[in-house]
């Protein structure tokens, strides 16, 4: 017959106390380990849950892109035909498995049919539609100028652009700042980066890691193909 041990309603059931038989001993220590396991998974349920919370509370670009591509009634390769990305890149940019670049959401932004708070789907903060168009505006200026350099590519301006286009006392700067000042000293130190053997950002190494991947891709087809073959 198997043990059964009948708990005292009285006390606490999964404490061992003086008396108790070897067999009562071994029933509560399973009985702790299943407890603490419990507990456990109990406290990483709990902590998924914060994170899921947590993420929703925050802005979430993804969330911004699917809305505002279903208003528009565009379909995913439309709008990375749109914005000059690959496909496969825009889908990371909606599932939110990769950061969209500013310069992509400033480019939708600035042609007017969306909100910025809608775009990242946060509730509005204090900053004006006046000192929004502003850095809009300074952004593109910024882009328009140093796009005249001898760039290795395109993306090379977007970060001195960006980082142009936030020097204005409404965002926390000292003093707004020159554009065309500002670009001839972003472009002098591009400049000297390309002397010294710097070359295409972001975009060469995702697009070799893009080459790279549809080559193991290639491979594996071939390889599947050859094992029917041999089946």
């Amino acid at each position: 017959m198997p043990f059964q041990f009948k708990p005292d309603p009285n006390q606490d059931n999964l404490v061992i106390r003086p008396g108790m038989s070897a067999q009562q001993k071994g029933w509560i220590r399973r009985k702790q380990i299943e407890r603490s396991q419990s507990a456990r998974d109990e406290e990483a349920e709990e902590a998924r849950t914060f994170e899921r919370i947590r993420r929703r509370s925050e802005m979430s670009v993804s969330q911004g892109l699917r809305k505002y591509r279903g208003r528009r009634d565009l379909t995913q390769d439309q709008m990375a035909e749109e914005l000059g990305c690959s496909v496969r890149t825009y889908r990371g940019y909606e599932s939110g498995e990769r950061d969209m670049p500013s310069s992509l959401l400033l480019e939708i932004l600035a042609r007017g049919d969306v909100d910025m708070h809608e775009l990242l789907n946060v509730r509005r903060d204090p900053v004006c539609r006046e000192t929004r168009n502003m850095v809009i505006d300074r952004y593109n200026e910024a882009m328009s100028l140093l796009s005249e350099h001898d760039l290795y590519l395109p993306v090379d301006a977007e970060e001195p652009a960006r980082k142009i286009a936030g020097e204005v006392t409404e965002l926390g700067a000292l003093a707004t700042t020159s554009v065309p000042k500002r670009v001839a000293e972003e472009w002098a130190t591009l400049d000297r980066w390309y002397r010294e053997g710097g070359w295409g950002l972001d975009a060469v190494e995702e697009l070799l890691r893009e080459k790279q991947d549809e080559a193991r891709r290639v491979m594996r087809r071939a390889r599947d193909a050859k094992s029917k073959c041999l089946d």
